[in-house]
């Protein structure tokens, strides 16, 4: 699990995996002088030189869970080959985050994609659903990773699961003290196979609840307990959800690295920069936890985010930090996933909370990301 040499360049950046859903939807995103242009080569100027890209098994109508989906061509493989595409042009990294799942996956759901349960129902028992389950975990991530690379995008960093705190691929790769062999042989092969065809590329673990201490020496260690390997611990951190200001992220931070001796990337931050959507309700994210009512403002979003890239830059073994969401503005038609049967989108709600304002001009908050990515 140790990274090697230290990173050279602070990474900071945002998740851009909706991006082809918002501009098919008429999503339009200008700079602080209000020009419109394209919307990667906006946050390059500004300083953003990572882009975190999701990947979905299939997507489109009877994919999903609970009555929703996620749009067609959108975070398949096509589209993240196109986006990934995109980025490198701009310069920079990719981060790819593998589902492992047709949708939306972390500790309350992580679902099987459709067709891996339909080949899994076929076969005689436990055992055999088991280890088909881990061949296949192989064989899409080589089949993923070999794609990047062909096309000249090889991911920098490769995290397999998202938010996979409660386990992943349920209920095979649940994370409990009985199953923990089980999850750990899908996490072995699919680090396997994203080493087999790129090595330089970094395995990320990451789950949630930046700041807590104990959850993460429990998680990680009963990661090292049964073998797995990483080179980069993710940690989603956000205010509301976890209640930990930064000075309580650093402490986090430096504890977690240096007990584990491993590099930690924050894979998920977000703050409102508005107190509601523009439809006057709360977004996912209430409020701000320990910041005041006061700094869900354009001016308060910049300001912890000053504060929490310039005390991550400094704290040894953080490699950066991805912004949750940048991109996903104010948008008709774009929202919390589609519902099925009805095609009509769900409420947007992290429109608050985006690095754009609800008009699509970048917020003040671009104007300091300079200053920590060079």
């Amino acid at each position: 699990m140790v990274c090697g040499a230290a990173q050279a360049q602070f990474l900071a950046g945002g998740d851009i995996s909706t991006l082809s859903w918002m501009e098919r939807a008429g999503a339009r995103y200008s700079d602080r002088q209000g020009r419109p242009g394209d919307t990667l080569e906006i946050l390059k100027r500004y300083g953003h030189n990572i882009a975190r890209i999701r990947l979905y098994d299939q997507t489109g109508p009877g994919t999903g869970a609970e009555g929703w989906h996620w749009p067609q061509a959108s975070m398949d493989l096509p589209d993240v080959l196109a986006l990934s595409r995109r980025a490198a042009a701009q310069g920079m990294q990719i981060q790819l985050t593998l589902h492992y799942s047709d949708f939306w996956t972390n500790s309350k759901t992580q679902d099987l994609p459709h067709a891996w349960q339909r080949e899994l129902k076929k076969l005689p028992d436990e055992g055999a659903r088991m280890a088909r389950l881990t061949e296949l975990v192989g064989e899409r991530t080589r089949e993923v990773m070999q794609a990047m690379v062909k096309q000249g995008t090889p991911p920098q960093f490769v995290s397999l699961g998202n938010e996979i705190e409660h386990g992943m691929l349920y209920p095979y790769g649940k994370a409990t003290p009985e199953n923990w062999p089980r999850l750990a042989q899908l996490l072995k092969a699919g680090h396997a196979a994203v080493k087999q065809v790129n090595p330089a590329s970094k395995v990320v673990l990451h789950i949630d609840d930046g700041g807590n201490e104990a959850k993460y020496l429990d998680w990680f260690g009963q990661a090292r307990k049964h073998g797995v390997l990483w080179d980069v611990i993710g940690s989603s951190y956000y205010p509301f959800w976890t209640k930990k200001n930064v000075t309580q992220m650093v402490a986090f931070s430096k504890t977690i690295t240096e007990h584990f001796d491993s590099d930690l990337l924050v894979m998920e931050a977000g703050f409102n920069f508005a107190p509601t959507k523009p439809d006057g309700w709360p977004g996912q994210l209430e409020h701000n936890g320990p910041y005041p009512a006061s700094m869900s403002s354009p001016q308060g979003q910049r300001d912890f985010m000053a504060e929490l890239m310039g005390a991550l830059k400094q704290t040894p073994r953080v490699i950066g930090v991805l912004y949750w969401d940048p991109i996903m503005i104010a948008t008709p038609g774009v929202g919390w996933a589609v519902r099925e049967g009805l095609g009509e989108a769900g409420p947007n709600v992290v429109s608050n909370t985006t690095l754009f304002d609800f008009k699509g001009r970048a917020l003040p908050v671009l104007d300091i990301w300079k200053q920590y990515t060079q």
